[in-house]
């Protein structure tokens, strides 16, 4: 039976007597304080296919994790659909997330398209990059009032 290594297993089996940072690289990348951006959003009701919500500015060097963030909503209408990233990759933590009834969607839950092995890893936070929005792909019959709440883990060394 073949046996099958990570790339982190095979940087710590590889690197015997090395430091601990150099022997769990991705342990690396993510020490620090984990921490949640709270933000409430309150729907206009007038938002259409792609209008920005400027959600929160984090510091160039912050490392957001998708796989631990998610979206709580009350019923926003119809239909509404969001992705959210920044400037270079506006779908980078986010693609496609449905927000049709009142629920829970995680940022790489089976409502997003991103649900993939990259989306596991923290993205680090660049110059340039430092808002994070949610970009309006699909607005029906909005529901003014109706409050979205973003819950985005990051680390901030």
């Amino acid at each position: 039976m073949p046996t099958f290594n990570s790339d982190n297993y095979a940087a710590q089996v590889g690197s015997a007597g090395a430091s601990p940072a150099a022997a769990y690289p991705l342990a690396k990348n993510i020490a620090g304080k984990l921490r949640y951006a709270v933000i409430p959003y309150a729907l206009a009701g007038t938002e259409i296919a792609n209008d920005i919500i400027n959600l929160v500015r984090f510091k160039v060097g912050s490392k957001v994790i998708s796989s631990l963030s998610r979206i709580v909503c009350e019923d926003p209408g119809t239909a509404l659909t969001i992705d959210i990233g920044f400037a270079s990759n506006a779908d980078a933590l986010c693609d496609g997330a449905a927000l049709t009834t009142a629920h829970d969607v995680s940022f790489t839950g089976a409502a997003s398209v991103t649900a993939v092995a990259a989306q596991y890893i923290p993205v680090d936070i660049a110059s340039g990059d430092e808002v994070i929005f949610a970009t309006v792909k699909t607005a029906t019959t909005l529901t003014a009032g109706a409050k979205l709440l973003f819950l985005i883990a990051y680390v901030d060394e």
